[in-house]
């Protein structure tokens, strides 16, 4: 046949024990094959086990086995090779059986006849080679479905497809069931409405219904979905439709990925970078505080030191003496604002020492009345001599945000501010069964409003960092977090009592210490006077002035410059005619700390005082470190100047 060109040359197994007929079928077929002759029912068998053979015909009498029995047992080893029984009439009852059992595909009658048996074989060859195809294609096809699920189920997004007529589940993946807490028997086969909440899977089938409308791809960037396993949680889905060869949609696809830590880490990642923006703008804040307090200091220095002296230089009887007490007054007031607005600017040094709490709030009840609105009465029992173990900073803020909040409580209708600082112990009842060990007894501040309350829903979470009731503008949820590290860090606690629409009360509880700092020199104490030769250096000619004329007032012969090269070039030249040094410590060309490094490089026993304005740059630690006797800020007073002169100089 001409078909038989299209197949590979099959291999042929011919079996009968007539060597006659063996070699006329040979001779027949040949050309067309690749012939194998056996003799005998095992030779066969032999060459079937080691041989390729597409095709057994098979006598049917031959000793030992027969024909049936041979086809019998290929039809069980080799199931794929096409099976012929050659017969002579008589022979007909075994090849009925046989072709009952299956065991062969059809039969040759005797004599040989060539064309016949041809045709037949093509015929069993093409059906041969086409039962192969649709093996591998099978194969391919489970091997390709077996890929496909090993990836579907293996993604870690929640892959599902539904069919387009009647948006019933056809699969759901390993990962959908364990996100959504859904057995996929329990899915697959039913529609949303089956598996999901009302309002949820009305808002599936509407997804949907846009994806078979629109034949595009719906992208969903925040899908809502409630899941057994782990709540509310937010999904990016991506609905696909899968269209036929028309272009009618027959599935759909979707893909879900569940970003909710994604959100809520971006959510951070935004509240961090607020926070960043904010401590950069404190930052600034700071930096334009100290350059503001430097500035200031300068000036107060003049008018404070200029008003010292006037008072010293008028009779005691003189109208205008009052006048002067007054300019006094304001200009200690000025340089108590200035430490505030440092203080405020977190620009202090942390360092831990006995506090006075009353002088602390009474510095920032000075600060915030200017700041909150006139309707706002504030009203403070405060009892003084309290101590607690602290930074200074560090309870200024407690004060300055307990008050801010409280005051902005009250900012619509105004209200009642209210500060109370008073001695209790560790059995008070506003510590709520809470234990602290106060053997010395613990200092209570109470910062109450008559505002707007706080929610008990949210109460608990007040402390939380980060967590704010304001707008986007008006706090960073950072405050009270702040002031309850504060107060941990120094071993105490903080209570908060509230009532909607009725106001809000913090409590304060500290360790009290007996510990104190002398913060300030009796007004009745004598100034002491000196004769000895001072060097003044700084470059503000107003503060050479007032410094000049204030040390000539105690009795000292000051030498003044203000250039700190000049004064060094003087001092080189001459280091014997000074007793005492007093620099300042920001001026151009040489700052004061190099400045007098270089002079006590020539001469290491003359002392030296630092003064400063502010500067970042330089510490009362730093300045001792570096071997310089004192270290003031302006404004200087004529007191703290003749003080701090004498217990140099009569040490030296």
């Amino acid at each position: 046949m001409n078909d038989s060109v299209s197949f590979p040359r099959a291999s042929i197994l011919y079996v009968d024990d007539d060597l006659e007929n063996l070699s006329s079928f040979k001779a027949i077929f040949r050309r067309d094959y690749h012939v194998h002759l056996a003799s005998s029912a095992a030779e066969g068998l032999e060459i079937l086990r080691n041989t390729n053979i597409q095709v057994l015909i098979t006598d049917q009498r031959m000793p030992e086995m027969n024909g049936t029995d041979l086809l019998e047992i290929a039809a069980n080893e080799f199931p794929e090779t096409r099976r012929f029984l050659l017969t002579a009439f008589s022979d007909f009852p075994p090849l009925v059986e046989a072709i009952n059992q299956g065991r062969l595909q059809g039969y040759f009658s005797k004599p040989i006849d060539g064309d016949f048996i041809k045709s037949r074989i093509e015929e069993g060859l093409r059906n041969y080679y086409l039962e192969h195809e649709n093996r591998e294609l099978l194969e391919s096809i489970r091997q390709n479905e077996i890929f496909l699920t090993a990836i579907i189920e293996n993604i870690p997004d929640i892959v599902f497809v539904k069919d387009a007529k009647d948006l019933k589940y056809l699969r759901i993946n390993r990962a959908g069931e364990k996100i959504l807490g859904l057995n996929r028997k329990d899915v697959e086969g039913k529609k949303a409405h089956d598996c999901f909440p009302s309002l949820l899977a009305d808002l599936f089938a509407a997804q949907d219904d846009d994806v078979l409308r629109s034949k595009t791809i719906l992208d969903i960037p925040e899908d809502p979905i409630v899941s057994k396993n782990s709540g509310h949680r937010i999904f990016h889905t991506k609905k696909i439709p899968i269209m036929n060869d028309e272009g009618v949609p027959q599935y759909i696809l979707g893909v879900s990925r569940d970003i909710t830590d994604q959100l809520e880490l971006e959510k951070k990642e935004k509240t961090l970078e607020e926070k960043l923006r904010n401590i950069q703008k404190m930052k600034s804040i700071g930096t334009l505080a100290g350059g503001i307090a430097h500035d200031f200091n300068n000036i107060l220095s003049s008018i404070i030191g200029y008003t010292e002296l006037s008072m010293m230089a008028v009779d005691l009887n003189r109208p205008s003496l009052p006048h002067l007490k007054e300019i006094l007054t304001a200009g200690q007031r000025a340089k108590d604002l200035v430490k505030q607005i440092l203080a405020f600017a977190r620009q202090s040094e942390d360092k831990i020492l006995p506090v006075q709490v009353d002088i602390i709030v009474k510095e920032v009840l000075k600060l915030i009345r200017s700041t909150i609105p006139s309707t706002i009465d504030i009203r403070s029992d405060i009892q003084s001599g309290l101590s607690v173990l602290g930074s200074p900073t560090q309870i200024h803020q407690v004060f300055m945000n307990l008050c801010t909040n409280a005051a902005q409580a009250m900012e619509e209708k105004g209200g009642t501010l209210k500060i109370q600082v008073t001695k209790t112990d560790a059995d008070d009842p506003a510590l709520a069964g809470e234990r602290m060990d106060a053997p010395g007894g613990l200092v209570k501040i109470r910062i109450s409003d008559t505002g707007c309350g706080i929610s008990p829903d949210i109460k608990e979470l007040i402390f939380e960092p980060y967590f704010t009731t304001k707008g986007p503008s008006e706090g960073t949820g950072m405050g009270l977090a702040t002031v309850y590290g504060i107060v941990k860090s120094m071993d105490g606690l903080i209570t908060c009592e509230s009532k909607p629409g009725r106001g809000s009360a913090f409590t304060v509880f500290f360790p009290a210490t007996d510990d104190r700092i002398e913060t300030t020199r009796p007004e009745t104490e004598a100034l002491v006077r000196g004769h000895e030769r001072i060097l003044v250096v700084d470059d503000e000619e107003s503060i050479i002035k007032v410094l000049s004329e204030s040390l000539e007032f105690l009795g000292y012969k000051p030498t003044a410059f203000s250039d700190s090269v000049d004064a060094l070039a003087c001092f080189s030249s001459s280091p014997e005619s000074f007793d005492l040094v007093i620099t300042d410590m920001t001026m151009p060309r040489m700052t004061g700390d190099v400045l007098a490094t270089k002079i006590m490089e020539i001469r290491p026993e003359i002392p030296v005082v630092l003064c400063t304005g502010y500067s970042r740059k330089i510490s009362e630690d730093i300045a001792g470190a570096l071997g310089i006797r004192a270290f003031l800020y302006k404004p200087l007073t004529i007191r703290d100047l003749s003080a701090t002169l004498r217990t140099i100089l009569d040490k030296t």
